[in-house]
């Protein structure tokens, strides 16, 4: 259950939200994209807002996933992507 204590129905939308360094934006789109194909999860991947200055950028990947695991599981890919700095 999540805080409102609604239960979350999968397979269902996920969308994971990188926050990358700006300069290395190509290096993170190429990481997300082996990391759907290592993982055959099927993201749509879009640019997001950038910040105020420039130095980063938000990447929204959104997959179907089947399972809280297996959004933790990309969860924890994702994170780790080349000049992904945090994740939301």
């Amino acid at each position: 259950m999540n805080k409102k204590g609604e239960e979350i129905k999968f397979p269902c939308q996920w969308e994971f939200r990188l926050i990358a360094i700006a300069a290395e934006a190509e290096k993170t789109r190429a990481a997300v994209d082996a990391i759907d194909k290592a993982e055959n999860a099927g993201f749509t991947v879009s640019a997001g807002e950038s910040s105020g200055g420039g130095k980063y950028q938000a990447l929204r990947v959104s997959c179907s996933v089947n399972s809280m695991e297996h959004a933790r599981l990309l969860a924890g890919k994702l994170s780790k992507a080349d000049g992904v700095k945090f994740m939301i």
